[in-house]
């Protein structure tokens, strides 16, 4: 197992952001040293377009962690019902929901923590996910920030048609579950929003630069203000 603990974020804010400033943490609800004695496994979540794909690469990378897609666990039905446009209703998802629940279950039962990407839009699939060493890592922004960067995406089976879907079926986190929200709409670069997670929540990494990164990012975003 890994032993870590967890820290608070600075506030931060974004110059000339439509809404109220808020810092790339948005949200933070993991309790400190909340890994002592657990697994971490990071559940990336989001809308399709919001850089779930990316941050993985990015966190598992740093942490030498394993790895895992949710595109993977789908059955070839359901990735022929996307391709198509029909977004996935609840029975579509379940059997995918199992499959990553049970890749979860097997890494907190070996000790190997890991990343793994979902969008756990709902409320009651994010319950399906839940197990003690699990944080949700929400990648939040609005919805023609997401579309503009989801439209220029290729060879992906998602349709910019569906995303509207998506937003109608997030739900929003709650303070019972253990989740750090990033906002992407800051347009911070992808490698400083996976340090912002690894510096928020404790985690070591093989980057030894990755405290300074951080740190300038955060010096970046106060001089915004």
């Amino acid at each position: 197992m890994v032993d870590t603990s967890s820290k608070n974020s600075d506030a931060l804010s974004a110059e000339d952001h439509p809404e109220p400033q808020v810092p790339s943490a948005v949200d933070n609800t993991v309790p400190p040293n909340y890994f002592r004695g657990r697994t971490p496994v990071l559940v990336i979540m989001g809308v399709a377009g919001c850089g779930k794909t990316t941050m993985n690469e990015h966190l598992g990378n740093k942490l030498g962690w394993d790895m895992a897609e949710a595109d993977d666990f789908h059955p070839q039905a359901n990735i022929d019902k996307m391709a198509r446009g029909i977004p996935l209703n609840d029975e579509d998802r379940w059997p995918w929901l199992d499959s990553i629940h049970d890749w979860i279950e097997d890494h907190m039962r070996r000790g190997v923590p890991g990343t793994v990407t979902c969008s756990a839009l709902k409320r009651i699939y994010r319950d399906r996910l839940r197990m003690p060493g699990v944080v949700f890592v929400h990648l939040s922004g609005d919805y023609d920030s997401i579309m503009e960067r989801l439209s220029k995406r290729k060879g992906h089976f998602m349709k910019p048609q569906m995303l509207r879907s998506q937003f109608d079926d997030l739900e929003p986190l709650g303070p019972d579950e253990i989740h750090l929200t990033i906002d992407v709409g800051l347009r911070m670069s992808p490698e400083i929003e996976a340090e912002e997670v690894i510096d928020t929540l404790g985690l070591q990494c093989d980057v030894k630069a990755h405290t300074a990164q951080v740190q300038a990012e955060r010096a970046r975003q106060a001089a915004r203000q």
